[in-house]
């Protein structure tokens, strides 16, 4: 006989009608401990999770509204909830990790791309290959970068549904009273410096550049400022030759004494700290101070003009005749001359999914040619699909064969496990030179605390 004590009968018929009733709910697909759920014989309801931040209108939203509708009229037999996640980008990415390891995992998550690595690792996302693979229309459309950026490990794991890529803009009308070129294209670092510092000199009440830097703003920080600059140094973040990083540089020391010139407390060329050091920098620039003609000069991304055409968050019927925009130059505007980088947000599956079949049958639909094409043009988007370049309402957005010509030399993030650990160790170093700290310690800083992420044996100096 078994040691154990024998249950009462009674309670073993219970046990026993509880767990056939288990597996008769799985066997219907339900579950429930995930974000899909049956009932029973009824619809299945698959749960996307994405971001809302800041001002209306939420394009996400609005798009999946869309992608809901003609779902569920289409396929009676599956219902769609949405699922708005109201965080900023650091808080986003805490609250989805939290979402995406619980036992109500949503089933199609908006991924930041550079992030894909760390959560395939982390065990949250299923690959999308087989899916793909019988779906012509990705292989045949997506562009290849566009294939790549969520490639890890040699599988892929999500839908790209835009891109952007990083520029310089300025105010024509600050630079005319400056005495500057309203027709502009800085060679090097140094012509951005003095365009900064003449403007401070002659145009009072105007903050002569954004460069996004600190820990509040994040990945803003890190790519859009720190990575802009080390990029278009001799030196990079991470070695694809010897397969590891590089936690100590030259160009690294260089691109953050740049920040210390933009931040010296001494003759301020950026925003105060309560702007800069703010998760909501980056409204605050796109929003008011470039409308109101209040910022002259800002390194920022592809996707400003969304916030300035009509039903944008900050309508500005003159932003074409005010702002200028040109490419980033290199430090000393050696070849390639110019730098940009490219990120963007995917859609991918939970790996907890109960309905990944499904799931995908739905992204399908929102990754269609006409439904990606409106939210491209709402979302102020560089499309990832090569057929919608010749869509008319695509085409005729502002600005859109310029920002073409700088996907053609841009680069991308190390899309490694380590990289969202040493981006924050990387914004540290950012604000520690800030507040007044050399470059030579806080670049040593990032060094010990970059080695204690990525191992002793995975970094190297230059």
């Amino acid at each position: 006989m078994s040691n154990r004590l024998k249950k009462p009968a009674s309670l073993s018929l219970i046990s026993s009608l509880a767990l056939l009733a288990m597996l008769v709910l799985q066997a219907c697909g339900g579950s429930p401990s995930t974000g899909s759920t049956s009932g029973g014989s009824g619809p299945i309801t698959l749960t996307v999770a994405y971001q809302q931040f800041g001002s209306p209108p939420y394009q996400d939203q609005i798009w999946w509204t869309k992608v809901k509708q003609q779902v569920e009229a289409s396929n009676p037999n599956i219902k769609i909830k949405l699922l708005p996640i109201v965080a900023d980008e650091g808080a986003y990415y805490t609250k989805l990790d939290l979402m995406m390891r619980s036992n109500n995992a949503p089933d199609i998550v908006r991924e930041d791309s550079f992030l894909v690595g760390s959560d395939v690792t982390a065990g949250y996302l299923a690959p999308l290959d087989d899916y793909l693979n019988s779906w012509p229309e990705y292989k045949e459309q997506w562009f290849d970068s566009m294939q790549k950026i969520t490639t890890f490990n040699g599988h892929n794991y999500g839908i790209m549904n835009g891109t952007d890529v990083r520029a310089v803009w300025y105010n024509k009308d600050i630079f005319k009273k400056a005495g500057l070129p309203t027709e502009w294209q800085p060679k090097n670092w140094a012509d951005i410096l003095t365009a900064a510092r003449t403007i401070k000199a002659k145009v009072p009440n105007v903050i002569p550049m954004n460069l996004y830097s600190g820990i509040p703003m994040d990945e803003a920080s890190t790519m859009q400022g720190f990575e802009m600059l080390l990029y278009g140094t001799k030196h990079t973040l991470y070695n694809y030759d010897s397969k590891k990083w590089v936690v100590s540089s030259k160009g690294f020391q260089d691109s953050l004494d740049f920040v210390k010139q933009v931040y010296d407390q001494k003759n301020l060329l950026g925003p105060t700290n309560d702007i800069a050091l703010s998760t909501t920098a980056g409204n605050t620039v796109s929003q008011q101070l470039l409308p109101q003609g209040k910022l002259a000069i800002d390194i920022d991304g592809s996707w400003l003009p969304g916030n300035w055409v009509k039903g944008g968050a900050a309508p500005w019927d003159q932003w074409q005749q005010t702002m200028g925009i040109a490419k980033m130059p290199t430090q000393f505007g050696d070849d390639p001359k110019y730098v940009t980088l490219s990120g963007g947000w995917a859609d991918s599956i939970t790996a907890r999914s109960q309905h990944k079949k499904e799931a995908f049958d739905v992204l399908k639909v929102a990754y269609s040619k006409d439904m990606l094409a409106s939210y491209d043009v709402a979302a102020a988007q560089i499309t990832p699909r090569k057929d919608i370049v010749d869509v008319a309402e695509y085409k005729n957005v502002p600005l859109s064969s310029f920002f073409t010509e700088l996907v053609g030399f841009t680069q991308f993030r190390p899309g490694f496990p380590a990289y969202p650990k040493l981006s924050v160790e990387i914004d540290r170093a950012m604000q520690q030179v800030m507040q007044g700290q050399s470059s030579t310690d806080a670049m040593k800083a990032y060094q010990q605390a970059a080695t204690n992420i990525a191992g002793a044996d995975n970094v190297e100096t230059k």
